[in-house]
């Protein structure tokens, strides 16, 4: 998946700039990111916060209602899926609960499923989480992303330090592609995020996933 992204902030951001420890010339990042939608199955990521805090997004400020009716979003509750359902008469989705609300947030992601044959954009406004940031891993399966819109290796840039026989599952469209950390590398070469896009990860241990962004 491939995104445009367009940060808006106090100073101009010149493009690579931001990395998971780049340093930016500004108080404040705030802007919006465009995340192009194709029929069906897409594994996303909000990686703007609405109010600084990286806790209080939900649904309605991440997704928003402008999106196609039916469009379906599936969030990982730790066992299988929540899910929730756009209908475009009422502007609504149907269900807003604490695990949507929580895939909603930097460092997480979900599944958004677009009906019919036409593509769509998503457009993700708000602040980018800075300075250190530290997100827990549990062991087994859940979907994240990085904290940040910063393009990458999900080790060389994004510094998550995987576990032996940790498994990223890159969403391909159609099914997932596997890399399998050895202890020395990861097979089938290194999961390469996109800004916007999300990962299933089946974690062999806990650990914690700190990524930094400061602000000069």
């Amino acid at each position: 998946m491939k995104a445009k992204t367009l940060l808006i902030a106090a100073a101009a951001l010149a493009a690579g700039v931001m990395t998971s420890h780049a340093q930016v010339y500004s108080q404040n990042i705030v802007g919006y990111i465009n995340v192009p939608l194709t029929p069906g199955y897409n594994l996303i990521a909000n990686q703007l916060d609405v109010d600084g805090t990286g806790t209080n997004n939900s649904i309605y400020t991440a997704v928003g209602t402008n999106l196609p009716n039916g469009t379906i979003v599936q969030a990982w509750n730790g066992a299988g899926y929540s899910s929730t359902k756009f209908a475009a008469a009422s502007g609504k989705w149907n269900v807003n609960n604490s695990v949507i609300t929580n895939a909603m947030n930097p460092g997480v992601g979900f599944f958004i499923q677009i009906p019919g044959a036409v593509g769509t954009n998503v457009t993700f406004v708000g602040n980018v989480i800075t300075g250190t940031n530290v997100y827990p891993v549990v062991p087994g399966f859940q979907i994240i992303s990085s904290s940040g819109p910063v393009a990458g290796g999900i080790t060389t840039v994004n510094n998550y330090h995987a576990n032996k026989n940790d498994i990223v599952e890159v969403w391909n469209g159609a099914g997932y592609t596997s890399h399998k950390w050895s202890g020395t590398a990861w097979g089938a070469g290194e999961p390469v995020l996109n800004v916007g896009q999300s990962v299933f990860l089946d974690a062999a241990a806990a650990t914690n996933w700190t990524q930094i962004l400061n602000v000069q």
